[in-house]
């Protein structure tokens, strides 16, 4: 079959391809079908309105949708746009996971659950009379009036099984990304999964699981980047990079091998230590994201965070040591938060300020579908299906270049502050802005006294 895989449009254009497409691309040519990628979020994909034209030059057989929260609704309407063409619609991603039958309600035909390097090309199969509907692992669809969710299968602990997302960037339009070869992903995933029970995190694709690929196919796929590809600097985009301590040196090994490599990744702080930073930096880390979310001890202990902000301030002095760039995730805007509590993140800004390479943008808390706040939280606050009731938050662009004007324009406001998910008050939503603002300051100073990296090399958690 001849599948197209649809992205919608985001509030961002992105100008790289998406790695997951990259995966169900080669998943789907391993199987002997064929994929394409529309990509609508990139700067030069198409409009929501060209779709059916365009798909039906494509002639597709299949019509993929990844879904997220954030941009539902452009996906929605693409959908809507789509119908005319009559080919059958899939939804997926992580949005889709946690809400199928919003999905079928909103006319897709098919929703597959969790991840589909497995179920996609089982259901173009299925499509195609190779095999029946009712063995498609996570497939969710209607079936003679009544949704039948089908159970999801097992997600394999080594990930070696999957195909090299890097071989199917053929699929992927080049021109859409302002590139004049083929474009290239902004990073790799060594690992698929996130053992942390934060409570504002879903993680509904790829669950809890920890799992990985081995040590010499993620150097294979590093220097396929660097060497072929003529990508040096690049993100890993693991949930947590630094899981598990024999791996890790196991990897770091490999990496150190691939020269000229230079790589960003997101890692719990819990797993950092001093020696495990140098084996980092060894192998070529020059930038790290960690995620602390608050300053007050009991709000990290609410959210389940598993970590203190003492020993995320150890951690920023050993990177800074080691010469890793940092920077510090730094969330707003908790249920119940208090004056005080958003007066201990203050506090610890101040603290971090001189060891961190940067604080986030934005950070206002957005309850997700899936999560345990979501769930907790929806129906005493009254923001139940809030990504359809409501237009899509209109956040501000992240920086166009390294400036004082475009950091502060960036970082120091938050579109979701104003939607005041949790009925805080002015004095709370005070404190909020002043979170940001300092933030937004913290990171000019770091970026006016440290030669930022070139906004092309991506940071952790681009794409």
């Amino acid at each position: 079959m001849r599948v197209a895989l649809l992205l919608p449009p985001a509030v961002e254009p992105v100008k790289t391809p998406l790695l997951a497409f990259g995966y169900l691309a080669a998943a789907l040519g391993d199987r002997g079908h064929e994929a394409l990628v529309v990509d609508c979020a990139a700067p030069g994909g198409p409009k929501l309105e060209q779709l059916p034209a365009l798909v039906a030059d494509l002639a597709p057989d299949l019509i993929g949708l990844h879904l997220k929260t954030l941009e539902v609704q452009p996906g929605y309407r693409a959908a809507l746009e789509l119908g005319s063409v009559g080919v059958p619609l899939v939804a997926g991603g992580p949005h889709a996971s946690v809400c199928p039958d919003e999905a079928l309600r909103q006319g897709f035909d098919y929703v597959l659950r969790g991840e589909a390097e497995a179920s996609l090309p089982d259901l173009a199969d299925a499509l195609s009379g190779k095999r029946e509907l009712g063995e498609v692992a996570g497939l969710s669809f209607v079936d003679r009036g009544l949704t039948r969710h089908l159970p999801e299968g097992p997600r394999p602990v080594d990930l070696d099984y999957l195909p090299n997302p890097l071989s199917a960037l053929h699929a992927f339009d080049a021109v859409a990304y302002g590139a004049d070869r083929p474009a290239v992903p902004a990073g790799l995933l060594s690992s698929r999964g996130c053992p942390a029970a934060c409570t504002f995190c879903a993680n509904n694709v790829t669950g809890r699981k920890f799992r990985f690929h081995s040590p010499e196919r993620v150097a294979r796929e590093v220097g396929q980047m660097v060497r072929e590809l003529g990508r040096p600097g690049f993100a890993f985009f693991d949930d947590s990079f630094a899981v598990g301590g024999a791996r890790l040196r196991k990897l770091c090994g490999a990496l150190e091998r691939v020269e000229q490599a230079q790589w960003t990744c997101t890692a719990h702080p819990a797993h950092l230590d001093r020696d495990v930073l140098q084996l980092m930096r060894r192998a070529g880390c020059g930038g790290l994201d960690i995620g602390l979310e608050s300053g007050d001890a009991d709000m990290l202990e609410a959210i389940g965070k598993g970590v203190s902000a003492e020993r995320v301030l150890r951690v920023l002095e050993w990177a800074a040591e080691l010469g890793i760039h940092t920077v510090v995730n730094l969330m707003v805007g908790w249920p119940d938060e208090t004056e005080a509590q958003l007066e201990a993140t203050l506090a610890f800004i101040e603290r971090a300020a001189p060891l961190a390479g940067g604080f986030n943008a934005r950070g206002v808390l957005v309850p997700h579908p899936g999560t345990e706040l979501y769930d907790r939280y929806h129906q005493r606050f009254g923001f139940t299906e809030w990504w359809l009731r409501d237009a899509p938050i209109a956040y501000e662009r992240f920086p166009a270049a390294w400036t004082e004007s475009e950091v502060a324009r960036a970082y120091a406001s938050d579109a979701a502050l104003e939607r005041n998910f949790f009925d805080h008050d002015p004095t709370r939503l005070g404190l909020m802005t002043a979170v940001l603002e300092q933030k937004a300051f913290h990171t000019w100073r770091r970026v006016a006294a440290w030669a930022p990296p070139p906004l092309t090399v991506p940071a952790a958690g681009a794409r």
